[in-house]
């Protein structure tokens, strides 16, 4: 029998780290979003790095559909470039890091509370320094996660970005109205799409395991998905992995699939012609596909494989749905590969790369 890592069960908890983070965070939430329609402000910017980055970049879309203001969602050292010209006091910024320890995601925040900004901080520990470094601190409820590779801290805090997004919605958007009660029912989505996905997927990794080459891509708050499910199989299984839009890859990188490729399209209904053009093209230069998808959606005769989730979900919170399959493959894949998911080999050579000195990872400290 093989052996169980930590990250299957965090894999599993993401419904329910979900749930608590936005059971728990809805009083501060109320609180931004009163400060903002009190104050002059012209601007939100959301920034991290890594999954924290992805997870923003997730919930783009709802703030981009719902929030009123101009939205901006970029990595911290990115942030650094147009500082001069977005921070300043008209200027939300919300500055995610999960360990609260990333050392540019707090120097991201600092710099722009020092030129006015109100500063929110999104992390997982109440102590960390980004969360002592902000105005004011968005706890997510996912608990101690002891991997490097982090899931249901991810799912937690996509969730918790998208809420305060509807949360800055204009009153009379009623559409962000319905969609904060589909939020809400999530957590029990999530659930019912890992308990659907994780056999299948595992009857399909003696086909799956053999590709060298893997290409994940994905529409609206899905292109976050395959941004953090290209990093997540690369980092943990050290499958080289690359992420792109649907149409990003259709348009000219497509023509270096070979056989050797594996091609991960999300699709969902509103994506669904797009990908099946993809699809097309990527079987005419024999790459293989693994498709996630919605169901009842018209892929016969052109996906190799296919994972399906059991309900149709919404455009702008797919990502929830979606990127539970990511994980599952990315932690069988691991395993499959003889290797640790919970620590891969270079952990140590990047936190000492990326953590300020003195600082520590929660979990290890």
């Amino acid at each position: 029998m093989s052996k169980t890592y930590r990250m299957i069960g965090y894999i599993r908890e993401g419904p329910d780290a979900l749930d608590r983070t936005l059971e728990a965070s809805e009083a501060a939430i109320q609180s931004i979003a009163a400060r903002v329609r009190k104050n002059d402000f012209q601007r939100v910017i959301v920034t991290g790095i890594g999954s924290s980055y992805t997870a923003a970049v997730m919930a783009a879309p709802i703030f981009r559909y719902h929030c009123p203001l101009p939205a901006y969602v970029m990595s911290a050292p990115e942030l650094g470039y147009y500082a001069s010209r977005l921070v300043d006091r008209r200027t939300l910024v919300i500055a995610v890091s999960r360990s609260g320890e990333r050392d540019v995601v707090i120097n991201a925040l600092t710099d722009s509370v020092k030129r006015g900004a109100f500063g929110v901080a999104v992390t997982g520990v109440a102590d960390s320094l980004l969360a002592h470094s902000a105005q004011l601190a968005l706890i997510s409820g996912e608990g101690p996660e002891i991997t490097f590779p982090k899931t249901k801290s991810v799912i937690a805090c996509a969730g918790l970005l998208m809420r305060l997004g509807l949360a800055l919605a204009r009153s009379e958007d009623k559409e962000a109205a319905e969609r904060l009660h589909t939020l809400q029912s999530m957590p029990r989505s999530i659930e019912r799409t890992i308990k659907a996905i994780e056999p299948a997927l595992q009857a399909l990794m003696p086909a799956i395991e053999v590709h060298e080459l893997v290409a994940v891509v994905g529409t609206g708050s899905n292109y976050g998905v395959a941004i953090e499910g290209a990093m997540k199989i690369q980092e943990a299984a050290y499958v080289t992995t690359r992420y792109d839009s649907t149409d990003g890859l259709l348009n000219g990188p497509v023509g270096a699939l070979t056989d050797k490729w594996l091609v991960v399209p999300l699709i969902t209904a509103y994506d669904v012609r797009l990908s099946q053009g993809l699809l097309r093209v990527a079987r005419g230069f024999g790459a293989h596909s693994l498709c996630i998808c919605e169901p009842n959606l018209e892929l016969e005769g052109l996906a190799d494989y296919v994972l399906t989730l059991p309900e149709p979900v919404d455009p702008l919170l797919a990502a929830l749905v979606y990127l539970p399959p990511l994980q599952l493959l990315t932690y069988y894949w691991t395993i499959a590969r003889n290797m640790n998911p919970d620590v891969p080999t270079s952990t140590r050579a990047i936190l000492d790369a990326v953590l300020p000195p003195g600082r520590e990872e929660p979990e290890l400290r």
